[in-house]
């Protein structure tokens, strides 16, 4: 994906809802999503802009998919598919359709197979989609990535992600998916996808523009809960994405933040609509 930032144990990734069928093309293009996991925890928080085929862009787009009680889908890129009024994929659709398989399934690991299975439909989904359509299925790359799906969530316990990200093959001019499973640490560690440049920096601590966020959240945390801290945290940082990064115009809206732990889904907000 065009996005992906890999920092040390910890991978962050975009969540896109399904937009209207009159779309031809859906895309999360731009879209700003920043992850916190920890062994215990998780925080995810993401815009609300999309972009339809024309980038006309709306900022009313739920990025977070509930999969269950511990359980959520994101994803990074295009995620739907249509032609002529009829969805040849849906990247949301196809990630809920794999976690009710794999909850029937009973495995061991939910998550995991949920991706696995996730990741074979849609390169079938899409491979299908480039013989039907293949000059729409081409507008849909970004550096010969169609999109990035993300499971994440509690899993034996613990917490776990599984990323699948869906590649065009200039070769043999097929879909194909590159699977990873991502390591968490015990303290909790942020990063983020999609327009991720302010959030990279931020994290790293580095710059003065950094070091003086830093002291200004320093300074705000003190007045905010300490289970709030984290998610808080996050939703900052999709502020900062918002106010200062170089394509800021591509990220917007309200933003959904919510907490995962053992006790289950804990929202902190969310657009009316959203996902239970």
């Amino acid at each position: 994906m065009s996005y992906k930032v890999k920092l040390p144990a910890i991978l962050f990734l975009v969540l896109a809802s399904v937009l209207s069928a009159k779309f031809e093309r859906q895309s999360t293009t731009g879209t700003v999503v920043v992850i916190g996991w920890s062994q215990t925890e998780i925080v995810i928080a993401v815009d609300s802009r999309g972009f339809d085929d024309k980038d006309k862009y709306r900022d009313d787009i739920c990025k977070i998919v509930r999969l269950d009680d511990h359980s959520v889908f994101t994803a990074a890129g295009n995620i739907i598919h249509a032609r002529a009024g009829r969805a040849l994929w849906n990247a949301q659709t196809e990630a809920s359709n794999a976690f009710q398989e794999a909850q029937r399934s009973a495995g061991p690991r939910l998550l995991k197979s949920a991706a696995k299975d996730w990741g074979d439909h849609m390169v079938a989904g899409i491979n299908q989609a480039l013989t039907v359509d293949p000059s729409g299925s081409l507008l849909m790359l970004e550096n010969n990535i169609f999109l990035t799906g993300v499971f994440i969530g509690f899993e034996n316990g613990s917490t776990a992600m599984y990323q699948v990200e869906i590649v065009f093959d200039p070769g043999t001019r097929q879909a194909n998916q590159h699977f990873y499973t991502e390591r968490h640490r015990h303290t909790i560690q942020f990063a983020a996808l999609g327009r991720n440049e302010i959030v990279t920096e931020v994290v790293a601590d580095k710059t003065h523009f950094a070091r003086a966020e830093q002291r200004k959240w320093a300074a705000a945390e003190r007045n905010i809960p300490l289970r709030d801290r984290d998610a808080r945290w996050a939703i900052r940082l999709v502020q900062l994405t918002m106010e200062y990064d170089p394509k800021k115009a591509d990220v917007g809206g309200p933003i959904d933040a919510l907490e995962i732990t053992r006790r289950g889904i804990r929202w902190l907000e969310r657009k009316p609509g959203c996902n239970p």
